[in-house]
């Protein structure tokens, strides 16, 4: 006698369980995933590795990157024109200095292997030409440190 009710109970259960399941929703189309946006900025970081694809206009200002104790790129100071107004102040080599009723000018030696007399106020790529006195000559070199109370610095040749 308990087996048949307890065999009813388990159906009424069984009943009672299925009704109480939701309904199966019907399942939306699967539509293809739109992978063309992860392709094209794939694509770009690859560009960008490659060392292309990446610009980066600075409209005037400096880069926060670089530091401000280095002087300025070669890129930023532009083209640099031919002969000695080309050449840099730590380029040149002081070979001799000669005494003329004018005043000293000094011989050096630049990039090319060729040798050229300077005077006060001559002009060379980053920097002047001080002054010429026996056995040295100074240049004023220009600078961009903004925490520089000058906008140059005095570099020093001595003849050796």
């Amino acid at each position: 006698m308990k087996k048949p009710v307890l065999w009813l109970v388990g159906l009424i259960w069984a009943g009672w369980v299925a009704s109480q399941t939701p309904a199966p929703t019907p399942r939306p189309e699967e539509k293809p995933i739109d992978t063309s946006t992860v392709e094209r900025i794939l694509a770009g970081e690859e560009e960008v590795a490659a060392g292309g694809g990446f610009t980066y206009d600075p409209a005037g200002r400096r880069d926060p990157f670089r530091s401000l104790l280095k002087g300025r790129s070669r890129e930023e100071m532009g083209e640099r024109p031919p002969g000695l107004p080309g050449m840099g102040v730590e380029e040149i080599r002081l070979q001799g200095i000669i005494k003329l009723p004018e005043g000293y000018v000094a011989l050096i030696q630049g990039t090319d292997n060729m040798s050229y007399l300077i005077k006060p106020g001559t002009v060379l790529y980053d920097g002047t030409v001080e002054k010429i006195e026996p056995g040295k000559v100074t240049f004023k070199v220009n600078v961009a440190d903004p925490r520089s109370l000058k906008p140059y610095r005095e570099v020093v040749r001595t003849l050796q």
